[in-house]
Formats: C-alpha cells, structure tokens, sequence
C-alpha cells in the first residue's frame, strides 16, 4: 500500500511539475509578449511602459499561484521519499492556503487601483472576481484543514508516548 502511494505520487510530482512550467510559461508569454512587442516598436513610449507596469502588476496573483502549485510538488515529492504523514501535508496546506488567501486578494483590491494609477483604463478601484474570492475561501479552508491536522497530529503523539 505504501509503495502504491509513494509511486502514485511520483507520478503525480512529474504531471504537476510539466503543468507548472507549460502555466509559468503561458503566463509569461501571456503577459508580457504583446506589450513588451509594443514597447519596443514604439520606442518605450511612456504610454507602452506604463502598460507594461500594468501587465506585471496582473502577473503578481499569477505568480504567486504558481508557486502555490509549486508547493503541491514539493509535498507530492515527499510523500514519494516516504513522508507519509501529517507534516509535509500540514506544512502544504498552510502555505498553498495561504498563498490563495495573498494572490486572491492582489488579484481584487490591488491590481485595479495599480493598473488605474498607471494610467490604464480601468473604471473601479476593486474588482468583482468571483474565482478570486473561491480561491480565497479555499486558502482559509486549507489553513482550517492544516490547523485540524495539526491537532490530530499532537493527539496522536500524546497517545503513543502514554502507549
């Protein structure tokens, strides 16, 4: 059973690590390829490198998701080393909920007012991103999630020092 899972999860470490680069790339090439096209042609002009402010300020959420699933790999990782147990799932939980919570709420209440004092054309300071605020709501329930683990865990310590 255990070989089952440390394989599985081997697996799982090399599909997460080939989605990550294949998304770290989209990203980048999303991002910054038109408008850094844009810049040059036109001579960094103060219009293109302000857009260009924007799109990384827009990255930073995207950034951090990615190191969110970066994390995923590393606990995916141990696991497939062997670690089976409540820590590398509490050390992943915690901070890939906590990375959600931080690039969700960059995603709706900076990213706006940043792109806006740049000079671009967006007509609200916050925006209404429900996928944001899923994300966030799942960050917090990952953070839950860890803190439940993290009990359990010193429970059962407590019962095997007694027994």
């Amino acid at each position: 059973m255990v070989n089952a899972i440390r394989k599985q999860s081997a697996r799982m470490r090399r599909l997460v690590t080939v989605l990550w680069a294949f998304a770290f790339v989209l990203v980048v090439l999303e991002r910054f390829s038109a408008v850094t096209i844009a810049a040059w042609r036109s001579g960094f002009a103060s219009a293109a490198i302000r857009r260009l402010g924007c799109e990384a300020v827009a990255a930073i959420p995207e950034l951090l998701f990615l190191l969110a699933l970066w994390w995923v790999r590393s606990a995916l990782a141990a696991f497939a080393e062997g670690e089976l147990f409540a820590a590398p799932i509490t050390r992943m939980l915690e901070r890939v909920g906590l990375l959600l919570i931080i690039a969700a709420a960059v995603r709706i209440l900076l990213v706006p007012g940043a792109c806006r004092l740049l000079g671009q054309d967006v007509r609200y300071w916050i925006a209404f991103d429900a996928a944001s605020m899923v994300l966030a709501a799942l960050g917090l329930s990952f953070n839950a999630i860890a803190g439940v683990l993290r009990q359990a865990s010193a429970i059962q310590s407590e019962l095997d020092e007694i027994f």
